[in-house]
């Protein structure tokens, strides 16, 4: 049975056609689109799928069908299904077609990209893959916005890989903006499948935690409450940037947009390192806590002056399983 990643990677697709033509070409399909419409997933009488089809319509080309499957591990049976969904995907109204893989996982997306021995002539057939090379970052609430699956994909792809926090708190301002029942799925998915140590930085910037987890051994189970928390920290995040751009326009206009902007920017900056940073304290402490392990004065200090977030992010990472503090602090 897929998976609720798997699940909900198929339904950011199927939710988002006017994504298609963006995310063709960063597949490398470098083609016009003028329409795209849904099409049957079975592709034969042996009831053989793929995850999602469409129809795309490309100009001076005609009708050309999309197959898209999500892959989340390697699986060698798909070499040998994916030539024949492929073909499948081909009928008589419709003879051109495409087969596009998606990933969030790099390794996933390596081992799909290489080429398919088919037999003697046919060694060098290929999918086309979609991940997390080809996966934009989307960093501005505005276009998450527009486009919160794209959004919701950016983050899905690339948040725990960076360890950047934002990209889930943009994701979370698109969400917003959803149906309900939508956001809250997206959300609950998309949080779960962060690591500990961006799931702690989470907890301890959208407001107070503890009473938004229940916990489950060393990893906390996520509450549809914190996600709701989660939905409602986009807003903000959503509001903040209108707020930033609006001050950027008065001051456009009286022409003070340039020193303006270098003294926002710089404030911004240094706030959100400092927020980044306060939460990986905080973060750390509370794992220390919770494996019973208190640090002595010195130890102490020694958090609290810490500024480095890859520094801190390695401190919480091993205070999982750590037998004392100091085991937690080590230096590699």
């Amino acid at each position: 049975m897929p998976s609720s990643l798997h699940q909900t990677l198929v339904d950011l697709l199927r939710h988002a056609p006017g994504l298609v033509p963006e995310l063709l070409r960063a597949a490398g399909v470098a083609v016009s689109v003028d329409s795209v419409r849904p099409l049957d997933a079975v592709l034969d009488q042996l009831e053989r799928r793929v995850d999602l089809a469409m129809e795309v319509q490309v100009p001076g080309l005609g009708p050309v069908a999309i197959g898209f499957e999500v892959q989340l591990a390697i699986d060698a049976d798909k070499l040998r299904s994916w030539p024949v969904y492929l073909t499948s995907l081909r009928r008589a109204a419709c003879q051109r077609a495409l087969l596009v893989v998606v990933t969030p996982d790099p390794r996933v997306a390596r081992w799909a990209a290489r080429p398919i021995d088919l037999g003697p002539g046919n060694e060098g057939f290929r999918v086309h893959v979609l991940g997390p090379t080809q996966i934009p970052r989307v960093t501005e609430a505005r276009v998450a916005r527009r486009q919160p699956e794209l959004a919701v994909l950016s983050a899905l792809a690339h948040a725990a890989a960076d360890g950047d926090p934002e990209l889930v708190y943009v994701a979370a301002a698109g969400l917003e903006g959803l149906d309900s029942g939508r956001a809250r799925s997206y959300g609950s998915v998309l949080i779960r499948s962060l690591n500990t140590a961006l799931r702690a930085t989470l907890k301890v910037t959208m407001l107070d935690t503890e009473a938004q987890f229940t916990e489950v051994g060393d990893d906390p189970e996520i509450t549809p409450e914190f996600v709701e928390r989660a939905l409602r920290f986009g807003r903000r995040v959503w509001e903040e940037e209108l707020r930033r751009d609006a001050v950027r326009e008065q001051a456009r206009a009286q022409g003070l947009v340039q020193g303006l902007e270098q003294g926002l920017e710089q404030g911004l900056v240094q706030g959100l390192v400092q927020g980044l940073v306060q939460g990986r304290r905080e973060a750390l402490l509370r794992f220390l806590a919770r494996a019973g392990l208190r640090p002595t004065p010195e130890e102490a200090q020694r958090i609290a002056t810490c500024t480095e977030l890859a520094l801190l992010d390695r401190w919480i990472d091993q205070s999982v399983g750590a037998a004392t503090v100091a085991a937690a602090l080590a230096e590699r």
